[in-house]
Formats: C-alpha cells, structure tokens, sequence
C-alpha cells in the first residue's frame, strides 16, 4: 500500500434487541495509516444482515451475506461513493456467515444447517441461479453449539483446495471446484473450529472457537494436526466465555512474522512470534478497546514497521484500532462509534 489513508468496508449486525433487517447495513470508513484514526463514517446501503463480506479480485464488486434463516448473498457494484445492488442469490442454505471467491466462483459457509454453497459468477462478476448445495452431517460433544454441522468459514489452501471449518462436527473438509473432496483433518471431539489463516512458512492456523486453541495443520497432509497452543496467555475464570474469532499474520515488513489472534470473552488480543514453519511463541495479550470482537482486519502502517489492526467489536458497537509494533507490544490508538460491526475488511 502506497497511499496515506486506505478505506474499509464493514458489515454489520442487528442492533441488540431489534430484528434482522430494522437498519443495519455496510458502512465505509477511511483510515489514516500515519495515526490510525478513523474518519468519514458513511452508511453505503442499508441491507439486512450483511455480518460478511467479500470483494471480487478483478471486479468491482462486492458480495454480502444476509444472515438469516432464509440465507441470500447480495452481490452490490462499486461505482465511486456508493453501492449499487447488482442482484440477490439464495445459498440454499441457513444463516450463512462467510464469503470465498475462488477461480470464478463464490463459495458461501452456511452457519445455521452447516451447507456450503457453491454460486457461479458470469462475466460481470455477479453470481447466477441455481446454487450447487453440499450438506454435511454429525454433531460433537457440546449440545448447545454442536448440535448439527455448523460450517463457519472457507479457507483458500492453494492448489485448488479450499478448507471449509465445520464448528459442529470438529472437522475441516476439503473442497474443489467440483465439490466435497475429503476431510483434511478431524479435529479433537469440543475444539469447534471457527476462522483459518496461512503462516509465513506455509502452515495453516485453525481457530478453536470451543476449546480455545489454535491448531497448527501442515497442508502437506503429514502430522495433522501438530499440538495446538493456547489462544491466550491468561487463563479464564470458570463459567466466562472465552471464544476465539479471528486470526491473520501481519502485513508490514516488520510484522510478518507475527500472528494475531482475537478472543471474545476476555476481549483480548493476542499477538504470537512464528518461527520455523509453525511454531508460535506468545508475545502479549492486550485488551481490544471494546467487547466481543468478531472480525479484525490487518493494515500496514505508512512506514511499514508495525500494523494498524482494526478489530470489530460488535458489543461496544465500536471499531477500535490497535497499533502493533513488531516487538508485539500493542497501543491503542483510535475508537469509532458505529452500530453493531461485525466484518471489517480494507476497500482495495
């Protein structure tokens, strides 16, 4: 990134005590990658649900969930200061809650009965009808959060592979354009697998939403998994929540070898060292400036020596912006009022 202030697009949840569709949309805010403020809040479009989002690679255009139980994927052009909706695509599926677009195709997680979903794009970038629907079934330990498959998120592993987390069966499956192909891991039974990312070294991260863990997967298919490490330093008091969300590695020069790792409950942010291909060392927690951090999204700093992490906490209804260095130590830098975010993710 070459320019001062990047944007970001955020989708958002209801507002507590209100019903999907009653004002909750995708807003933009700018970001100054010199002081990590925020600025500029604007309401693009006003759309029920839209807790996910995604760009096309080459297109301008941007897809949205619209989590409810009758799940759709909205597809919206970007033309300068503004959204236009494009269309609207069933999943097929129950209240999806994450977006890939992989070689063409839009792939959908669908939370609520644990589908994926598979929609074409035509050359415009928009999806087309008649969704391929693949359905998983099982259920783990936990009976209030593993009842059935609960598919959370699609991973792009490379070489035509995507990873798919399944929170309910404690699996992470593997799909290709044609479909299911496999499971890449089964995960020990109550670890609720939740987001992914790829190490430096080419190692997978995958969140433990249930046990509060980060699993190390090599993506040669050996050793799977190797031993996994707490999400955080600190332990929790019994009968608090402690779920991880989401997880990424830094994007500056001097952050590269850094993991981030946010943590609902304790409201944290953990940072980790990566040595090797999948060692981590845990460097620091550092509270996130809110509570219930879903989503965070990773920006290099103008001078590309430490990262703005932007982290969307959904129960403060505030973005609030984390300055790292690449010793790990974490600073607050900026908080934004803005209702219910649940995705924050950088405009180009």
């Amino acid at each position: 990134m070459h320019t001062e202030t990047v944007d970001l697009l955020i989708g958002t949840y209801p507002a507590d005590g209100t019903e999907p569709g009653s004002g909750e949309g995708i807003w933009r805010v700018a970001l100054d990658r010199r002081s990590g403020s925020l600025t500029g809040e604007r309401l693009l479009a006003t759309t029920t649900a839209p807790s996910f989002l995604a760009l096309h690679p080459s297109r301008p255009v941007l897809y949205a969930v619209r989590e409810a139980e009758q799940g759709s994927v909205s597809a919206f052009a970007v033309e300068d200061d503004s959204l236009n909706l494009l269309g609207a695509v069933a999943t097929g599926g129950s209240f999806p809650c994450h977006l890939r677009v992989a070689e063409g195709r839009l792939w959908v997680a669908n939370y609520g009965d644990g589908a994926v979903t598979r929609l074409d794009l035509n050359e415009q970038g928009e999806p087309v009808e008649d969704p391929a629907v693949y359905r998983n079934t099982g259920s783990g330990p936990n009976p209030e959060r593993q009842d059935g498959p609960h598919a959370h998120y699609i991973h792009d592993a490379g070489h035509g592979q995507l990873w798919v987390s399944d929170l309910g069966t404690d699996e992470v499956r593997r799909f290709t354009a044609s479909g299911p192909n496999g499971v890449v891991v089964q995960l020990a039974a109550g670890t609720g697998p939740r987001h992914m990312t790829t190490l430096p070294g080419g190692a997978v991260v995958v969140v433990g939403e249930l046990d509060s863990r980060l699993h190390v997967l090599r993506t040669d298919g050996s050793d799977l998994p190797l031993s996994p490490v707490p999400a955080l330093a600190a332990s929790v008091p019994a009968g608090q929540p402690s779920q991880p969300s989401h997880v990424d590695v830094g994007a500056s020069t001097g952050t590269r070898n850094l993991l981030y790792a946010a943590t609902r409950g304790p409201d944290v942010l953990a940072v980790f060292t990566v040595s090797g291909e999948q060692t981590l060392t845990h460097l620091s927690d550092s509270p996130v400036g809110g509570s219930w951090p879903r989503h965070f999204a990773v920006v290099p700093a103008e001078d590309d020596a430490a990262d703005f992490v932007v982290v969307a906490n959904q129960g403060s209804s505030t973005l609030d912006v984390l300055c790292v260095q690449a010793s790990g130590q974490v600073d607050q830098v900026h908080s934004l009022n803005l209702p219910a975010p649940a995705c924050v993710i950088p405009a180009r």
